[in-house]
């Protein structure tokens, strides 16, 4: 019973101690909410990534190649408007557009090669200053990118 008292106490004083820290290692409130609204921002560019990683799967498996953009939005239209509505704009009048801007500061280039066989997706923030963008592929495989500076 000592024991686990010991312990407790100790778990608090590390927590408290750690809580003295803080302060030394915080952001200025107005970066800080720029650098966390650039984080959703650039989670939800990934997210959308993944979903067109999806529906190219679902192409490949139902069509035997890979699609377009164009091509997407026609057999994977409601895919690809269900996560429209959950993550983006529930506006029913809200709809992808064509590229390379699918939505506003969204730049998209899809090159699906001639025989069908492998893409390359290149999902672009436009709206960001360092360039922020995510790629991936036929393997599913999503990378970070930013400009060389």
């Amino acid at each position: 019973m000592m024991k686990k008292h010991r312990i407790l106490l100790s778990n608090v004083l590390l927590v408290l101690s750690l809580g003295g820290l803080t302060p030394q290692f915080a952001q200025d409130a107005s970066k800080g909410s720029e650098e966390s609204d650039l984080r959703h921002d650039h989670a939800l560019l990934e997210g959308f990534l993944r979903t067109i990683n999806n529906a190219e799967g679902v192409e490949l498996s139902t069509y035997g190649a890979y699609a377009s953009w164009q091509t997407l939005l026609v057999h994977q239209q409601q895919y690809l408007n269900e996560w429209l509505a959950k993550y983006y704009s529930q506006d029913a009048n809200f709809h992808f557009g064509s590229t390379p801007e699918i939505l506003p500061g969204w730049n998209l280039r899809l090159n699906v090669q001639t025989d069908g066989k492998g893409y390359v997706a290149l999902l672009e923030d436009a709206t960001d200053k360092n360039g922020y963008a995510a790629v991936s592929d036929e393997r599913g495989v999503g990378r970070e990118c930013k400009w060389l500076q």
